[in-house]
């Protein structure tokens, strides 16, 4: 459990960064009363740590976000324990701070990735439909409509990724896999932070060539490569 005598800041940057992050939080952190209060503080942090604004070790304390977000440093208490549990802040020796992978995580993560969605590629074709090949087609026709820098590919890598795993209609895979996802994400913005790489358009093309064909040994293998290159590309960008 977080102790109760921390405050929910990132100390590691001195005044400036905690003045920098309370007016971050001031312009989006307006409590809805209607919607539970740790689950909404729950996502003002995970978000700073998902776009950057939070950065890995950075330490993280409880009363003064609590005053920020106008709510009880009990609230603030139970979102970070959530957060905890999704593997994005870590608590040790009386301190909670963001989550640095290491290379180990980094490896580990993506052998899991690998692994879930092979078995989901092998899953989706018992259950494919013309409506999800359509869906996975519009998916690629539209990733190849963006400029190479555009921000909008993630969210269409990722939406491929997803329409294949939700054709699983295996509800403890989907749950695994987006665990993974959010750690991923975290790894891409945070740790990365570079243009995704254009070919993984031409990857998807592949898969879902094979996905049309029916080959099942033919899209598993693709998959399998497809994650590898994205691991790859990974840590050559961390051991750059």
């Amino acid at each position: 459990m977080v102790a109760s005598t921390h405050e929910l800041l990132p100390t590691s940057r001195g005044q400036g960064g905690y003045l920098q992050f309370r007016n971050e939080l001031m312009q989006v952190s307006k409590i809805i009363k209607a919607e539970s209060l740790h689950i909404q503080a729950y996502h003002l942090i995970k978000e700073s740590i998902m776009n950057g604004k939070l950065k890995p070790e950075d330490r993280i304390v409880e009363a003064r976000t609590a005053k920020e977000l106008g709510v009880s440093r009990g609230t603030v208490r139970e979102a970070v324990r959530m957060l905890i549990q999704d593997g994005l802040l870590l608590y040790n020796d009386g301190l909670v701070k963001v989550y640095n992978p290491s290379k180990k995580d980094i490896v580990d993560i993506f052998e899991c990735r690998e692994s879930l969605e092979v078995l989901a590629i092998r899953l989706a074709l018992k259950n494919l439909d013309e409506d999800t090949l359509r869906r996975l087609a519009q998916n690629i026709e539209e990733t190849k409509k963006l400029d190479s820098s555009s921000s909008e590919l993630g969210t269409y890598d990722q939406e491929f990724h997803t329409i294949i795993i939700e054709s699983s209609n295996n509800h403890h895979l989907i749950k695994l896999l987006e665990a993974i996802k959010v750690k991923l994400h975290y790894m891409r913005n945070c740790m990365v932070g570079e243009p995704f790489y254009t070919s993984f358009i031409e990857e998807h093309q592949r898969i879902y060539d094979a996905l049309a064909d029916r080959d099942q040994e033919r899209a598993e293998t693709l998959m399998s490569e497809h994650v590898q290159k994205a691991l790859k590309g990974v840590l050559m960008h961390i051991e750059a």
